[in-house]
């Protein structure tokens, strides 16, 4: 986990900030994230909830605290406990909008800020995803995969399950940083005839996309992509990977294969989760803008072998946070209440059981093998080209 941790460690602001500026480390009296801050500006109270601590700080994510100063990590990003915020419950009030903001921004003063979670959480709570036998995908720019679980079970060797918005519950989650993100690299770099056709149909380019790739068939005549534009937390070495290119593959051969690679990875992720939380996902819901394409969602049905389903919008996010901030308003009794009224199920994708056989096939016979193979030679490039760039 060495590069693991250096990775983490050069990444957190607050170490920057020591190091480099330590009179303004010194006069600095509170050291906090954006939505902190946001919630300050609003109300005038420096707080934040539990299940919004995702991030570069010293947070006990079991048992929803600041860490004590002797754990394991707290060298990681060590800010004194002084500069840390206070930390409240989802589903309290943090504080009610103030004289100030009100007049900067027609928000009625006196309007209670409700604390309720991450964007990630909210958007799991927003699909409905409360039980262990369900999964929640998100197909943004960056691409996750979430359970739920009443149990605290790490996703990976040392790595935390988030703060769920209900406070019972926790959320382990695997990321995969350039998620549909890939989608807009690729249409940047190859696809301006796409893009001026689209911009003349009046149409998303994406839409387009799918309409020429719907009929090339699972597997993609065997080009396959590993989506590591981004190492990951746990895989620092990592590149991307494109392999099977043959002289009869096209660009559309190669965005089918990103939405597989994306889908395979999210499988690989999940596979995992379940061998660790020993359970097994009988549904996948689906939120976030790549939700949209008909064909990715099809593409993870196939993939996974399971029903893959949509609610009423892909803004799931926004649905989760007004679930918490009902409950706290004593609208809704609950939460299995407050997702019976607030979440309907939209389309519904079933796996093709061909699909799936090939996928099945692909994924465990070559897929799962790729970056154990090529790990070693991402990391003797690294050490080739820090070289030469040294030079």
């Amino acid at each position: 986990m060495s590069g693991a941790v250096e990775n983490i460690y050069r990444a957190s602001a607050c170490n920057w900030i020591a190091q480099r500026q330590p009179e303004l480390w010194a006069r600095t009296a509170k050291y906090v994230m954006l939505p902190t801050y946001l919630n300050y500006k609003i109300t005038g109270v420096l707080a934040d909830c539990a299940a919004n601590m995702i991030g570069h700080m010293p947070f006990d994510y079991k048992r929803r605290r600041w860490q004590g100063p002797s754990a394991l990590t707290r060298c990681v990003y060590n800010i004194p406990q002084e500069k840390l915020c206070e930390l409240t419950p989802s589903g309290q009030v943090i504080g009610r909008v103030t004289r100030a903001f009100a007049a900067d921004s027609g928000v009625p003063e006196g309007l209670p800020l409700i604390a309720t979670g991450s964007d990630k959480g909210c958007e799991t709570l927003g699909l409905s995803v409360v039980q262990p036998h369900k999964a929640a995908i998100s197909l943004g720019t960056t691409a996750t995969v979430q359970l739920a679980l009443e149990r605290y079970v790490e996703p990976q060797p040392f790595m935390p399950a988030y703060p769920a918005v209900p406070n019972h519950l926790y959320n382990p989650e695997i990321e995969l940083y350039r998620g549909f993100w890939l989608v807009s690299w690729f249409l940047r770099e190859f696809c301006a005839k796409d893009l001026a056709q689209a911009k003349e149909l009046g149409c998303p380019p994406e839409e387009l996309l799918d309409r020429y790739i719907a009929d090339i068939p699972p597997g993609c005549g065997g080009l396959l992509l590993q989506p590591y534009w981004t190492p990951g937390i746990t895989t620092p070495a990592a590149r991307g990977a494109i392999v099977g290119l043959t002289d009869h593959h096209t660009r559309y051969h190669l965005y089918r294969a990103i939405l597989e690679g994306i889908g395979f990875e999210l499988y690989h992720s999940l596979k995992h989760m379940e061998k660790r939380a020993g359970i097994r996902v009988e549904e996948i819901y689906v939120g976030g803008g790549g939700a949209r394409s008909n064909v990715a969602c099809q593409i993870l049905s196939d993939l996974f072998g399971l029903p893959v389903k949509r609610t009423q919008t892909h803004e799931v996010s926004a649905v989760g946070a007004a679930m918490a901030a009902f409950l706290a308003q004593g609208v809704f009794h609950d939460y299995d209440e407050a997702i019976r009224a607030m979440v309907h199920e939209g389309d519904v994708f079933r796996p093709d059981p061909a699909g799936h056989k090939i996928y099945a096939q692909l994924y465990s016979d070559v897929y799962a093998r790729l970056y154990p193979r090529l790990e070693p030679l991402y990391r003797r490039i690294s050490q080739i080209t820090k070289r030469s760039d040294a030079l």
